[in-house]
């Protein structure tokens, strides 16, 4: 065999072994790097993270996640309880409700209700051709809101 055959296989072979050599030691500093610098997307509860990513980044801004509105059709009147988590009056805010009518017609406006007591808001009992009525309440107080869809029927 021609020497200069020999050099060519010779040299395929030494570079074909430095390649495998570079991937092994590649792969040997990827799993020594990986073992030693744990990320959030190994984590064990990775998906719970996931799920739940807005509320605790929205919790942290707001607190009125916490609140709670009980609304209570009185009469000709529509009441509604604000509550903090220790179930004690939020008082001082904004309270409205947003219509919107199940036919369709966006003809009604928003309605805000009075604060009648500590935590207690008032106003009458809207009135939709319907016969129902959905909407949201929001309820403001600074930079923290609380919502809650409710259903009206006349």
């Amino acid at each position: 065999m021609p020497d200069n055959v020999k050099n060519s296989a010779a040299s395929w072979k030494i570079g074909i072994a430095l390649l495998i050599g570079l991937f092994l030691i590649g792969m040997a500093l990827s799993l020594v790097t990986a073992a030693r610098r744990v990320g959030r997307v190994v984590d064990r509860d990775y998906y719970s993270h996931g799920q739940h990513y807005g509320a605790t980044q929205d919790r942290a801004k707001n607190a009125g996640l916490d609140w709670t509105m009980t609304p209570v059709l009185s009469g000709t009147s529509l009441q509604v309880r604000v509550r903090d988590r220790a179930g004690a009056p939020v008082a001082s805010g904004v309270l409205r409700f947003e219509p919107r009518p199940a036919g369709g017609d966006q003809s009604a406006g928003a309605l805000t209700l009075a604060e009648t007591a500590p935590g207690l808001f008032q106003t009458q009992r809207p009135v939709s051709a319907g016969g129902e009525l959905q909407g949201t309440l929001r309820f403001t107080r600074g930079d923290a809101t609380a919502s809650r869809k409710l259903v009206l029927f006349n």
